[in-house]
């Protein structure tokens, strides 16, 4: 795979963002890009995410059974040896009041282009910490489906979110127009990204709300 990390984050994502919106979400404007934990450069631009209206706290979902406890603390996911879409997710986490929430720790794990998750190591999974405007990044690439039972389970990307004094969740993230949305058991309307292709990458939005514990 020829994409690089700068390749991933330098085709003007802010104003993808903000067509991805839409009218249901306020833009905020791009801002300066903080170093992730792979030790890679400062990018150009931090992604701009969409900002709710009003900071109703985030629907959970189910774990599944393919957690891990122990992910590195990374927010690229992906290498060069894993196939598959290249996929970026930006955002800010918040409280209930609307407060950006610094430090905040996102675990994040899914599955491979092919549905399977690495069980056995640390493939395409990982721990981030939002900048002290409560914003994160995840690049990865977009997870394969897998069958539940005699159906597919839609493209997800599994999250558990922890910060001081606020609630643990544990959630999924759903990408609006998978043909395995209608008629899921699991999935929850609130929890559906906006998403769009831009320079060979699949970019998507989505800020989190956590309740005070």
């Amino acid at each position: 795979m020829a994409t690089n990390r700068r390749e991933f984050l330098g085709f003007g994502i802010g104003s993808f963002l903000i067509a991805a919106c839409g009218s249901a979400h306020e833009s905020l404007a791009a801002t300066p890009s903080t170093p992730d934990d792979d030790g890679a450069p400062p990018d150009e631009a931090f992604a701009a995410s969409c900002s709710p209206r009003s900071c109703e706290a985030t629907a959970d979902n189910i774990e599944g059974p393919f957690y891990k406890a122990g992910a590195p603390h990374r927010a690229v996911l992906a290498t060069d040896k894993d196939a598959g879409e290249r996929l970026v997710i930006s955002g800010v986490v918040r409280d209930t009041h609307c407060t950006p929430l610094a430090n905040a720790t996102l675990d994040v794990w899914q599955a491979d282009a092919r549905g399977g998750y690495d069980n056995d190591g640390w493939g395409l999974r990982g721990r981030m910490t939002t900048d002290k405007r409560g914003r994160f990044q995840l690049t990865s690439i977009v997870p394969g489906r897998y069958l539940n039972g005699r159906r597919y389970r839609p493209t997800h990307v599994h999250v558990k979110l922890r910060a001081p004094n606020m609630r643990e969740l544990t959630t999924q993230l759903y990408f609006e127009g998978d043909p395995y949305n209608e008629g899921d058991d699991f999935i929850v309307k609130q929890l559906v990204m906006q998403h769009a292709k831009s320079g060979g990458v699949r970019r998507a939005a989505f800020d989190f709300v956590l309740a005070t514990a």
